[in-house]
């Protein structure tokens, strides 16, 4: 999984082996990590997915 955005130091925006944007949390999950960056599946505590494309297109 490759991180598109860090939130924090424990929370990160990527896209999953699905090609789905999730949003990721753990401890220290986003800690000393850039764009691009493999993030850790082993500090995953909870994951939120995406389940909608057409949502954010019609917002924008």
């Amino acid at each position: 999984m490759k991180a598109l955005y860090i939130i924090s130091h424990n929370a990160v925006l990527l896209r999953d082996n699905k090609g789905r944007r999730c949003v990721v949390t753990g401890k220290g999950i986003g800690f000393m990590k850039e764009k691009g960056d493999r993030i850790n599946q082993n500090l995953i505590q909870h994951v939120f997915v995406e389940e909608n494309n057409d949502i954010e297109r019609k917002m924008v």
